[in-house]
């Protein structure tokens, strides 16, 4: 039987002291045992994560359904 794949995504957010700006670190984890985690994206809207996580998750199905 198969294992299921599985990962996470750890996204920091925060707001720069003094500008109020937006800033965001989008972090794999738990892709593949052997593999630490990844940087996936610095972002400084909100609009760069919802687009990092799409292309994240696009790209960890594509993976999941190769077939080799």
């Amino acid at each position: 039987m198969p294992e299921d794949r599985s990962a996470a995504l750890l996204l920091r957010v925060w707001l720069e002291d003094g500008t109020d700006q937006f800033r965001a670190r989008v972090t794999a984890v738990g892709l593949d045992e052997s593999e630490e985690d990844r940087f996936v994206a610095l972002a400084s809207s909100p609009r760069e994560v919802v687009d990092a996580v799409g292309d994240w998750l696009d790209g960890f199905v594509r993976r999941g359904t190769a077939t080799d």
